[in-house]
């Protein structure tokens, strides 16, 4: 698979950043009481919204890239791949956390399984892992494992496990379950969203790029200006009505978005600086996903211990930067060197088209 889609790392970056806004809005107004531009408006925690955009990005990909791949073998490549791409880094970059939560005998069990077998439900409310952006690494998990299994069995296995999902999120909101909270949750639906977008964009007229991006934009819109309610925090999980609430409001958005850009985006064109740049950010954007919390960690007690004393969007704008920053470092040393390692060398020229 040799298409590169330009557009798409730049929206991986965007929804990163995103994310650590909103992050970094909560550390100064939450945390340190301190009053920013955006505290008490819609955009205050509107970041939570790049998480929707990273599913649905993330179901596009995994189609496009394995289309034509199936079997058993293809299915364990395809899963191993995945393993590397997402668990080391995450759990090198968890340990921080987990010996600080050990030593203080706050490690449960709960947070432990979470964290390292990426099941987030021991009851009916969502356990975070110890590095909290790692409750959507458990949706990915679990989005790769069934994506395996219809790569192992076929499309009949595959619409089965479709239809099985389907019955779990109709059984869930009807019955509170902790199986049910997680393979029925209804945000599993963004990355079936991005699946369909795969297999429509190379067909859809390309002037339906433009528009789309544009409906993307008035739902965005539309969302700020009436509201989103809890759809933004833990509610959306723990509540599978809210949860389907948020794949309306954000997720459909968020589709129409990724289907516009890819199908705006010439991907037989040269890449040129512009292109380059944001294929880096893209790629570093998981490192920025995942460091950006031990930043905020950090430069919290910072300001907390009275050493450095700024205003609330001084705060957050210090705590953006230092995370993209920490992200880039971490993608270039740490990030590429574990997967180099744990990448057989005749698969190396690979690994730029399949990482996501």
């Amino acid at each position: 698979m040799g298409e590169r889609f330009y557009g798409v790392q730049a929206l991986r970056f965007a929804a990163a950043t995103a994310v650590v806004v909103a992050h970094a809005l909560d550390l100064a107004g939450t945390r340190l009481g301190l009053e920013t531009a955006l505290a008490g408006s819609a955009l205050e925690d509107f970041g939570a919204v790049g998480v929707d955009v990273f599913f649905v990005i993330s179901g596009f990909i995994i189609a496009t890239t394995t289309r034509g791949q199936g079997g058993v073998q293809a299915a364990g490549a395809f899963l191993w791949r995945r393993f590397r791409r997402v668990a080391p880094i995450y759990w090198l970059l968890s340990l921080p956390i987990l010996i600080g939560m050990a030593r203080g005998g706050t490690l449960s069990p709960e947070v432990a399984v979470a964290t390292f077998l990426f099941w987030p439900f021991s009851g009916l409310e969502m356990t975070f892992p110890a590095l909290g952006p790692g409750w959507t690494l458990c949706f990915e998990m679990l989005f790769y494992a069934g994506f395996g299994l219809a790569m192992a069995g076929g499309k009949r296995v595959g619409w089965g496990l479709v239809a099985a999902y389907v019955a779990m999120l109709a059984a869930g909101l009807v019955v509170a379950a902790p199986v049910l909270r997680f393979w029925g949750a209804p945000i599993i639906l963004e990355f079936l969203l991005g699946v369909g977008i795969a297999s429509v964009w190379r067909t859809a007229p390309r002037r339906l790029g433009s528009l789309a991006v544009g409906l993307a934009l008035v739902g965005f819109g539309l969302s700020l200006v009436v509201g989103y309610g809890g759809i933004d925090d833990v509610r959306a999980l723990n509540d599978p009505w809210n949860g389907l609430r948020r794949v309306v409001i954000w997720g459909l958005p968020s589709a129409l978005l990724v289907f516009g850009v890819v199908r705006m985006e010439r991907v037989d064109v040269a890449p040129g600086r512009l292109e380059r740049a944001a294929a880096f950010l893209g790629d570093a954007s998981y490192s920025i996903y995942l460091v950006h919390v031990l930043v905020i960690r950090a430069l919290g007690r910072l300001f907390e211990s009275g050493m450095v004393a700024a205003p609330g969007d001084a705060v957050v704008g210090l705590t953006v930067v230092a995370s993209l920053a920490a992200g880039v470092v971490v993608h270039l040393w740490v990030e590429r060197p574990v997967l180099r390692l744990m990448t057989p060398s005749r698969h190396r020229a690979l690994l730029h088209t399949s990482s996501s």
